[in-house]
């Protein structure tokens, strides 16, 4: 029994220990919007506030609670209790319309919470995929630095022997050490910004600890896909889909509410009682009444809100429109920062790289039969590198200004 509690022990500690290291492997871009979108704290946030909204509403148009009064007058010494017994119920409410505009206000406002979750996931997705591709680009720099690591270190030795056989110059050995330690020291460098990266996308997803590292090998790759996009095809969904605008144009709505709410405060409050009376111990009298307030002093209170509620509703259509603006010239920007990116990734693709690589292939065996000094070889070397790490950086780009484009139009362009 002793040894079974010890090994149950054990089994609890390492659990322990270990169940923290949790790692999610093979992780894809699907998989990581959804783990974002289901555990991201703004997330998580965003549906709770959607619940305190639905609270507000009930609470919003509840009528105030019921007055219960018991009354016992005339009450002597040598009596006991009571010659008159009272008692009353009165119950309090406003205009029956005033009702229905709350009802109507509390409903937009949840509404807004709604397009908030919208706003936040449609932030949160473009924050995702741009922490998935920057990962993806630097892992992509990274074996170009392991790559270029392994030509350096070729050439190193190729230097050393050419010195010793008395065909290379000590300056020749030199530079192809000094390129070694650079790319040495290239290598360390990108694999902390592989890390932080990585870090980057925990922090995307939701997780306070690295539950993805950079063990973890990500399940797809970076690579170029025109999606053809232009500023005409958004013009007329970006209303339909973008949350800010909806968050915008609800709060028009309420504040016309509002406007409403202060008018109706010109109609009188109602009060209804019911009262039930016992008489030198006699009952069954009974009495009702109903009593309404007026809005004497009206041009103080009422004319103030409703003059408040005109400048609110005022201010509302004007953010409308500022918002409107303001997205709508984010949207050309993100348009034409996609389109300069795009023109830098096909100029990669269709020319600078294939030449890259073809001085590289000329240049390296032009050095191999003693055409070329290795500073001629390293410059092609670099050449290569250069443009590489450049397309690497330009498709990285392009891609997120795609994302861009999704955050604000409020739709999917990369995985309909």
């Amino acid at each position: 029994m002793r040894h079974l509690f010890v090994l149950f022990f054990i089994c609890c500690t390492f659990s322990t220990m270990f169940g923290q290291e949790n790692k999610i492997k093979g992780l894809t871009l699907q998989n990581a919007l959804e783990i974002g979108l289901k555990n991201h704290p703004e997330i998580q946030a965003a549906h709770a506030n959607i619940s305190g909204s639905k609270g507000r509403y009930w609470s919003g148009i509840s009528l105030p609670q019921p007055e219960i009064v018991y009354d016992n007058q005339f009450i002597s010494a040598n009596q006991g209790l009571g010659n008159e017994r009272t008692l009353s119920i009165s119950q309090s409410f406003e205009f029956p319309s005033i009702y229905f505009l709350k009802g109507s206000k509390y409903s937009k406002a949840e509404e807004i919470t709604n397009f908030q979750l919208k706003l936040i996931e449609r932030n949160l997705t473009a924050k995702i995929k741009t922490a998935y591709y920057k990962v993806l680009a630097k892992q992509n720099q990274l074996k170009t630095a392991e790559e270029n690591l392994l030509i350096t270190e070729d050439f190193l030795k190729k230097s050393e022997i050419r010195q010793n056989v008395g065909e290379g110059t000590n300056l020749e050995r030199l530079t192809a050490k000094v390129q070694f330690s650079e790319a040495q020291n290239t290598i360390g460098i990108t694999k902390n910004e592989l890390k932080t990266a990585f870090a980057e996308l925990n922090y995307t997803l939701g997780y306070g600890n690295q539950i993805i590292d950079s063990i973890t090998s990500l399940q797809d790759s970076l690579y170029f896909v025109d999606y053809s996009i232009n500023m005409a095809q958004f013009n007329k969904i970006i209303e339909e889909n973008n949350s800010q605008i909806k968050i915008a144009e609800l709060n028009c709505e309420i504040a016309a509410v509002d406007k409403s709410l202060a008018k109706s405060t010109y109609m009188p409050k109602i009060n209804l009682a019911y009262l039930s009376q016992t008489l030198d111990n006699k009952s069954g009298f009974h009495g009702f009444n109903v009593g309404v307030s007026v809005p004497l002093w009206f041009m103080f209170e009422q004319n103030g809100k409703i003059q408040e509620a005109n400048a609110n509703q005022s201010i509302s259509e004007n953010i409308l429109q500022l918002t409107k603006n303001d997205i709508s010239i984010n949207l050309k920007i993100s348009i034409t920062d996609y389109e300069n990116n795009l023109r830098q990734v096909k100029l990669y693709l269709e020319d600078i790289l294939p030449q890259s690589e073809e001085i590289f292939r000329t240049a390296s065996k032009s050095y191999e039969i003693g055409e070329l000094t290795y500073l001629e070889y390293l410059q092609a070397k670099q050449t290569l590198n250069i443009s590489k790490n450049n397309y690497n950086n330009a498709i990285f780009n392009y891609y997120q200004s795609i994302f861009k484009i999704e955050e604000i139009v409020g739709q999917n362009i990369t995985n309909k």
